[in-house]
C-alpha cells in the first residue's frame, strides 16, 4: 500500500461466475434423479443452501463485509487478529486486505501442550464467540484459514483468520 503496509489481494478467475452456475446447474440434475431414486430423502434444501453459500463466496464485497464484522467483533481480543480491507482498492471479483504475517498450523503440531493449547482456545473461540453472541458463523474452517502469530519470543499467541468468503447468519431464536 502507498503507506507502507504490506497487502494480501485475492482475484477472483474470469468467468468463476459462470463456472459455477454452470456446476449448479449440474448438481441440480444429480440431486433430482437421487429424488427419483430415494424419495423418502428431500435435497431441495440441500440445493438451495448450497447454491446460495457458493454464490456468496464469488462476491468479494459481502466477502469484505464479513472481514469487517469480524474485525469488529475481535478488535480488542489479543489471540484473534482479522486483516483490515482497503476498500478502494477491492471490488466484487477483487479483494485487498492488510498482510498479517503467520506460520502454517500444521507446523505448530509438535509445540508444547501450553502453546497447542493456547491455539486450540484461539480456533474455538472464533468460530463460537461471534456464533454464540451475534449469530454469525465461519462455514470453512479448514487449515488454510488460519495462521499462528507469535509473541517477540517465538511462542505461539494467537490466530490470524484469514478467509470470510462462506459465513451463515442465523436468527436469534435459533441461537437462544
Amino acid at each position: 500500500a502507498h503507506d507502507g503496509r504490506a497487502l494480501a489481494v485475492k482475484l477472483q478467475y474470469p468467468d468463476m461466475q459462470l463456472a459455477a452456475e454452470a456446476d449448479l446447474a449440474q448438481l441440480g440434475v444429480l440431486l433430482s434423479i437421487h429424488r427419483r431414486m430415494r424419495p423418502a430423502i428431500e435435497t431441495s434444501e440441500m440445493l438451495t443452501e448450497i447454491s446460495a453459500r457458493l454464490r456468496e463466496q464469488l462476491d468479494y464485497m459481502l466477502e469484505a463485509a464479513h472481514m469487517r464484522l469480524y474485525g469488529l467483533i475481535f478488535e480488542s481480543d489479543p489471540i484473534i487478529r482479522v486483516p483490515d480491507v482497503l476498500g478502494e482498492l477491492s471490488t466484487r471479483r477483487l479483494l485487498t486486505m492488510t498482510w498479517l504475517h503467520g506460520g502454517r498450523l500444521l507446523d505448530y503440531t509438535n509445540r508444547p501442550l501450553e502453546e497447542r493449547n493456547q491455539i486450540a482456545r484461539a480456533m474455538f473461540r472464533a468460530w463460537w464467540f461471534p456464533f454464540s453472541h451475534y449469530g454469525v458463523i465461519h462455514g470453512d474452517p479448514h487449515l488454510g484459514n488460519y495462521t499462528i502469530f507469535e509473541d517477540e519470543s517465538g511462542k505461539a499467541v494467537g490466530i490470524n483468520l484469514l478467509d470470510y468468503g462462506c459465513m451463515r447468519t442465523f436468527a436469534p431464536k435459533f441461537i437462544q
